[in-house]
C-alpha cells in the first residue's frame, strides 16, 4: 500500500509476495480486506496485553500511544481510503455485542463512536499531538461538559 493502491492489489500479489498459495491464503483469510481486519485486530489486542499489564495506565495516553506506535499503518490505511477499518476495529473491541441488554449496548456503542470520532480527527490532522497532549484535551472537554451541566 505504500507504492500501489489497495485497490490495485490483488490476492495473487499477496500470495506471492506472502510466499503462500492461495488455498493457503483463503483457509486464513476471506478477502484481502480480512488481511487488513485481523492485523488490525492483532495490534489493538497487542495493545490491550500491554494497556494491562502496565503499572499505573492512563487509558487515553495508553490507547493514542498505540495509535502513534504504528502511525504508519493506520496513516497508510486513511491514505487509501480505509479508515472505516478503524471503526469497525473499534466496534469489535468495545462495541455493543449481541449478548448485551439495551443500556449497555447503547452505551458502548456511544463510546466506541465517540473514541474513533477523537482517533479519527487525530489521524486526520497527522497526529501532531502526542498522546499525553490527546489526554489533555479530552480532560478539557470533559470539564467544559460539566461545567455546561
Amino acid at each position: 500500500m505504500e507504492d500501489r493502491s489497495f485497490d490495485a492489489i490483488t490476492i495473487t500479489d499477496i500470495v506471492k509476495h506472502a510466499l503462500v498459495g492461495r488455498a493457503s491464503f483463503y483457509r486464513n483469510f476471506s478477502s484481502k480486506e480480512d488481511v487488513l481486519k485481523q492485523y488490525l485486530l492483532r495490534l489493538i489486542r497487542e495493545w490491550g496485553t500491554e494497556f494491562e499489564n502496565s503499572e499505573n495506565p492512563n487509558f487515553v495516553v495508553s490507547l493514542f500511544s498505540h495509535y502513534k506506535k504504528y502511525s504508519e499503518s493506520y496513516l497508510l490505511l486513511y491514505r487509501s481510503g480505509l479508515s472505516y477499518l478503524v471503526l469497525d476495529n473499534i466496534k469489535t473491541v468495545c462495541g455493543p455485542k449481541p449478548d448485551q441488554d439495551d443500556i449497555p449496548a447503547y452505551f458502548s456503542a456511544w463510546f466506541a463512536g465517540a473514541l474513533f470520532g477523537w482517533i479519527d480527527e487525530w489521524i486526520t490532522r497527522g497526529m501532531r499531538q502526542e498522546p499525553e497532549e490527546m489526554a489533555r484535551l479530552l480532560e478539557e472537554v470533559d470539564r467544559r461538559s460539566k461545567e455546561m451541566m
